[in-house]
């Protein structure tokens, strides 16, 4: 009996030795100068693992793992730190720079061309990317602010309505044009979910958690000031009448009724699973090199950009080239930097920007109907890595891009029972939307075609809206630290305004 009981504590002290009792891990990734590093890899086992943010951080859950397991935090031009989880605390995590002192001879005496380094990449696409049939595990977080330059709301005409009225409708628009210049506000979205992706064209998406760190009172997107707006006018004008909405030299609606309930009504753009899932979607094919559509073409369309040789580093111990581009002709938008393994010919880590005095997506119709936008200043970072497929997917990927606007429209509601009634009043907004959007790519498997099309998708998204940032929202997820001002996020009450 002494002998199996102590066996038995003896396998028990064996099994508590090894096993790592189920925590997060935070840190943060400097290098020996004391500098943060931003998208180092912090990798469990060989496929499990997060990226650290721009300012380094990092949070990682350690549950289902040993403390035998191997841990690795690795980037690009350092060299890798090793150890196993036991040994892994929350703390800093110091990389020092690999010594490249094969650099110089290389690149005088053996490296390729960049040219013909782009042919081979371009030549290894159907053997290094793939788009189809693909199930990835994904965290998605959006950042958004407005940049109000101007704001001008002001009743131009009216009958109907007293002086003192028409001084209540300004004083309200006032208001609105205050907040949005002066407010900074920023709003969050995260979501963990899976990307079903059939083809470059079809996917589907299925949310499995999502939060909104979003105030109200100080929200600054379109639909809300939208919104807004039309809280101001069903404020002003009577309920129960039916009015005619004319804009510039349209007629908007034959009708309308200002009631609240029916605006409401109408389909929130930002909770709808179509707007996550496009968005979603777009960041992952426009960074599949073998998709022929992909927006980012400074690597298959090689005749209009020019290519050069800066440097040679390594990830661990597989040599990568850095290869530097930029427009060659006009209708090139992009100028930046491709890491290029040396094994493979695939591009692990793509950096751009738009190049000077280049645009995206645009639309002026300022003379005709008082409407501008203009996409500017987008910048990107797109982080591969190998699966156990042997192809090279987005493991993270970080995109950035302001969106100038201009709206000026002239808006008239006439009240059907009696045309003579009406309030004509001008909208003038002018500022930037900026716009931030990451996607760290969890886990990824094959996907069946019957298991595409068997799952129906929900239309909407049911977003859980806390108060402010907590970091036990995300503790069961590995998902993307947050940046300091969004820890620091939080809805003040109204006694505290």
């Amino acid at each position: 009996m002494k002998f199996k009981n102590i066996l038995f504590f003896l396998l028990l002290s064996i099994f508590s030795f090894f096993k790592i009792e189920a925590q997060t891990i935070s840190g943060k990734v400097i290098s020996s100068s004391n500098e943060e590093i931003p998208f180092a890899t912090i990798q469990i086992g060989n496929d499990y693992g997060v990226i650290s943010n721009e300012e380094g951080n990092f949070s990682i859950e350690t549950k289902g793992f040993i403390a035998t397991d191997s841990v690795t935090i690795s980037c690009l031009g350092f060299e890798k730190n090793a150890f196993i989880l036991e040994d892994f605390t929350s703390k800093e995590y110091v990389l020092n720079e690999k010594l490249n002192e094969l650099s110089e001879v290389f690149l005088n005496h053996t490296a390729l061309s960049a040219d013909s380094i782009m042919f081979y990449v371009n030549a290894n696409l159907k053997t290094n990317y793939k788009l189809d049939l693909n199930d990835f595990k994904v965290f998605s977080r959006k950042t958004d602010y407005i940049v109000g330059d101007l704001a001008d709301f002001k009743i131009k005409k009216s009958t109907g309505f007293k002086r003192k009225q028409l001084k209540a409708f300004n004083d309200d628009f006032d208001k609105l044009e205050t907040s949005l210049v002066n407010n900074k506000s920023k709003q969050y979205t995260d979501f963990v979910g899976s990307l079903k992706v059939l083809d470059k064209d079809n996917a589907k998406l299925e949310v499995e958690k999502a939060i909104s760190l979003r105030d109200e009172k100080n929200n600054q997107s379109m639909e809300s000031l939208a919104e807004r707006g039309q809280d101001i006018v069903m404020k002003h004008l009577d309920k129960d009448k039916m009015y005619t909405v004319k804009s510039g030299f349209f007629k908007v609606t034959d009708s309308a009724t200002v009631n609240k309930e029916e605006i409401k009504k109408r389909q929130d753009t930002v909770n709808t699973l179509r707007y996550a899932k496009n968005e979603t979607f777009n960041m992952i094919k426009n960074s599949s090199f073998s998709n022929p559509d992909a927006k980012l073409d400074f690597v298959t369309n090689t005749r209009k950009y020019k290519y050069s040789l800066k440097d040679v580093t390594f990830l661990d111990s597989e040599m990568v080239y850095i290869i530097a581009f930029k427009p060659k002709r006009s209708s090139a938008l992009y100028t930046g930097s491709l890491y290029v393994s040396n094994d493979t010919f695939a591009v692990i880590r793509a950096d751009y920007d738009f190049y000077e005095n280049r645009i995206g997506d645009k639309l002026n119709l300022r003379l005709l109907l008082g409407i501008k936008y203009i996409e500017k200043n987008k910048k990107g970072i797109v982080v591969y890595k190998k699966w156990d497929d042997n192809f090279y997917y987005p493991s993270y990927i970080n995109t950035q891009i302001d969106r100038y606007f201009y709206v000026n429209r002239p808006i008239k509601f006439i009240e059907n029972d009696n045309s003579r009634n009406k309030v004509a009043f001008n909208f003038k907004i002018e500022g930037t939307f900026k716009g931030k959007s990451e996607l760290l790519i969890i886990s990824r498997s094959d996907l069946q075609t019957t298991d595409f099309t068997n799952y129906t998708e929900k239309t909407r998204i049911d977003y859980e809206n806390p108060k402010a940032y907590d970091a036990t929202i995300w503790s069961d997820y590995n998902v993307l630290e947050p940046l300091n001002d969004m820890k620091n996020f939080k809805i003040e009450s109204e006694e505290e305004n």
